[in-house]
């Protein structure tokens, strides 16, 4: 081999070299992009699947407020023919608000009831503070009852 026959080669080698290493890089670019797509689109049935299940939920919750509304006209009914009509204004009243807040959760879109809370909080922090309060207060009664109930079934730690 000539001087120039060993050059010629070298410098193909490089180039092919070159041309190796940007497939590579393409290969790469294209899983990269296809992992991306991938985790997008199963984030995006995620996000369904999260909705649809909170609809579910906020519609059952809005029908076991909604008989209890119903509860609560009944008994209004049962106070009147019982001559209590200053009790039966407070019930009907409590029935009528529980009305509003049903008809508000099958209405409502998850969106809007975060937009329409956080227009509340800006408004009256007053009320937004006490309803965390109270929230804490329920979900501390609620893991304790739990709690309670799993060592009566044998399943809390008897520690050492």
């Amino acid at each position: 081999m000539t001087m120039a026959n060993t050059e010629t080669r070298g410098f193909q080698d490089e180039a092919t070299g070159q041309q190796d290493g940007g497939s590579a890089r393409e290969q790469i670019r294209e899983v990269k992009n296809q992992v991306v797509d991938q985790a997008k689109h199963t984030i995006q049935q995620a996000k369904e699947r999260a909705g649809s299940s909170l609809g579910e939920s906020k519609g059952q919750f809005a029908a076991q407020i909604g008989a209890v509304a119903q509860a609560l006209r009944r008994t209004t009914q049962h106070l009147r023919s019982e001559d209590q009509p200053r009790v039966a204004g407070l019930t009907e009243s409590l029935a009528r608000q529980l009305d509003q807040v049903s008809n508000y959760l099958r209405n409502k879109d998850a969106a809007a009831m975060r937009n329409d809370l956080e227009n509340l909080a800006r408004r009256q922090p007053a009320i937004a503070i006490g309803g965390a309060v109270v929230l804490g207060l329920i979900g501390a009664r609620f893991l304790r009852s739990s709690e309670r109930r799993r060592q009566r079934q044998g399943g809390g730690y008897a520690g050492a």
